[in-house]
């Protein structure tokens, strides 16, 4: 699986992402909205495990948080994707993204989470995805709505109120090209 869209490319990790990884774990702007350290990896080792677990989630269910890059420089500018989450005893697949604060303000946010709305709802088949974010995280939250997602209620995650979001399947026209790649 690998997505196009008009400036970016989203594809499944690789060890070689090694670098990026680490990147984004001490990245200010992609961590902002966590607890302090929480997505910290320590060395190369412990990057190239996070990386082996996200390849697993991946070839068991097509789903991740995927590595997002420009496709003009190949610039690493943050992640995108699904990931499965319990909401009340049910198994759900939330759709989040984040930036590496250089990349902010450029839009890829909403376009690469877009194109993995598309993937998920289309590709996947899945009946809903849901979203959440924190209530000051304005921009994430503009985003959702942007893409069509309708509010339900404020819940607890991990231990803050954050807004929750749901779409389901409708017509997307996401501007992504998804070619399959064996990986």
């Amino acid at each position: 699986m690998q997505l196009i869209t008009d400036r970016l490319i989203i594809r499944p990790w690789v060890l070689e992402d090694i670098p990026h990884y680490q990147a984004m774990s001490r990245d200010v702007g992609y961590n902002c909205f966590n607890a302090p350290g929480v997505l910290l990896v320590k060395d190369d080792q412990e990057a190239a495990q996070k990386i082996k677990d996200r390849i697993k989630v991946f070839e068991e269910s097509r789903i991740g948080k995927f590595p997002i890059f420009e496709k003009e420089t190949g610039s690493f500018v943050g992640t995108c994707g699904g990931n499965f989450f319990d909401l009340n005893g049910a198994k759900e697949i939330e759709l989040g993204y984040r930036m590496m604060l250089n990349h902010w303000g450029k839009g890829y946010a909403t376009e690469s989470a877009r194109a993995l709305l598309h993937y998920l709802l289309h590709d996947l088949h899945q009946q809903k995805v849901c979203g959440f974010a924190l209530p000051q995280n304005i921009q994430s939250l503009k985003i959702l709505e942007k893409l069509g997602f309708v509010y339900q209620n404020d819940f607890m995650w991990a231990g803050l109120m954050h807004k929750f979001y749901e779409i389901v399947p409708k017509e997307i026209s996401p501007s992504v090209h998804n070619q399959n790649t064996a990986h």
